[in-house]
């Protein structure tokens, strides 16, 4: 009977553990940057692995650091509902961490990245996302790697559908200037 318990509660720990590090996503707006070396603001432009469910599917945790000040663009860098405005933590700039879950994905076309959570960058159906080489470990060989992200308009057709990235791909060297 013990064993069978103990079976049961290892069983419930790496489920747990499973879903908690591949589902959860966080949000962190309006760090302290100013007080951040170059090293620290390094490690706010990053990947991780977090699980490898199956051949077909890599999840990865992604920090990165987006947004701007509305005095940088003027109020004009984004349109809403026709007319150019501002929302804050959307597009150039490092004014805002961000903390995602994603699930790597390849088709014909290359690498994409399905976001786990779809209030993952917030209650809108459309995100700015910046140029950003995030730094990464390749699990497979412990090689340094760099997560490549072209800038792109992320767009969804509902609130409840997850943000899909694409243009990703990985690079001995980062390939995008992170501005």
């Amino acid at each position: 009977m013990k064993k069978f318990q103990n079976s049961c509660f290892m069983v419930m720990f790496i489920l747990t553990f499973i879903f908690f590090s591949c589902n959860k996503t966080d949000v962190i707006t309006s760090p302290d940057l100013k007080n951040n070396s170059e090293s620290d603001t390094q490690k706010l432009n990053e990947a991780t692995w977090t699980c490898d469910n199956n051949s077909k599917s890599w999840f990865l945790k992604l920090l990165f650091l987006a947004g701007h000040t509305i005095d940088k663009c003027g109020g004009k860098c984004v349109k809403i509902f026709g007319e150019y405005g501002h929302i804050d933590c959307r597009g150039f700039g490092d004014a805002c961490a961000n903390a995602v879950a994603a699930r790597l994905e390849m088709d014909e076309n290359g690498y994409y990245l399905v976001l786990t959570d779809p209030d993952a960058l917030g209650e809108y159906l459309e995100f700015d996302f910046p140029d950003r080489s995030l730094f990464i470990t390749n699990p497979q060989n412990n090689t340094d790697l760099w997560l490549n992200i072209q800038e792109q308009v992320l767009s969804r057709e509902s609130f409840e559908l997850p943000f899909i990235i694409h243009e990703v791909w990985f690079s001995e060297n980062p390939e995008l200037e992170n501005l």
